[in-house]
């Protein structure tokens, strides 16, 4: 699905599916904290997640399936918009995981909450406020600053792993977009940017991400660490 710079990532010779946006970055523990890359506002949500899900006929237990975007807030990329996606929760989610209306279903594809602006492979668009987004709570609007607490990765499986995208405004048009805004293209993040280690007073060179997990000692309070974790409304 990418359409606007390099597309191999750093791991070239790993296959990805046709409607692969992004970079997955693989992780040994459900539950890793997820920081965010740069200042951004939190825009839409979409939860699926499920007990289980029966793909290719096997079945994958448990299936975590939250999806956040976020609109970038730093004028480094104006436009920009960023998703993660296979969370297990989100501190922007007052609800989810709390309320029982928000959380997983049994099978995937027999729950869903979805709010605000959401980003597919082909299309982008507004999901009207629904009843059924309510017990959600989410915090449309909120910023987060570079190297804050986003959400924590999820599993499909055994696997755990959280799968960030990011489509970037050009010039160009993106001949793949079906419906939305056809000057937002996807990157390959893994080499579309520079990224750097986040830690309290590091200085970021112009452009330049965050990597999006606790590196070099830098650790999270240690309430933050808690997946029940949620931001004050």
């Amino acid at each position: 699905m990418i359409t606007l710079g390099p597309k191999l990532g750093s791991h070239p010779e790993w296959g990805a599916y046709a409607t692969h946006y992004g970079t997955t970055f693989e992780l040994r523990t459900r539950g890793t904290p997820l920081l965010a890359p740069i200042d951004m506002v939190f825009v839409g949500f979409s939860n699926t997640s499920a007990e289980y899900r029966i793909q290719d006929g096997q079945r994958q237990t448990p299936y975590d399936d939250l999806l956040l975007v976020f609109g970038s807030a730093s004028p480094d990329w104006p436009g920009m918009i960023i998703i993660a996606y296979h969370l297990y929760s989100s501190p922007l989610l007052l609800g989810h995981r709390q309320d029982p209306a928000c959380g997983a279903g049994v099978e995937w594809g027999t729950s869903e909450q979805k709010q605000g602006r959401v980003f597919y492979p082909f299309d982008d668009y507004v999901v009207p406020d629904k009843d059924q987004a309510a017990p959600c709570g989410a915090l449309i609007g909120h910023t987060v600053k570079r190297g804050e607490l986003v959400g924590f990765a999820g599993s499909v499986g055994t696997h755990s792993f959280v799968d960030m995208g990011f489509k970037v405004s050009d010039a160009s048009e993106n001949p793949t977009v079906q419906k939305g805004n056809r000057n937002l293209h996807w990157v390959q993040p893994a080499s579309f940017f520079y990224w750097k280690s986040y830690s309290p007073g590091a200085k970021f060179p112009s452009g330049v991400l965050a990597y999006p997990f606790e590196t070099d000692g830098y650790r999270l309070p240690a309430e933050q660490r808690d997946v029940g974790f949620k931001y004050a409304p």
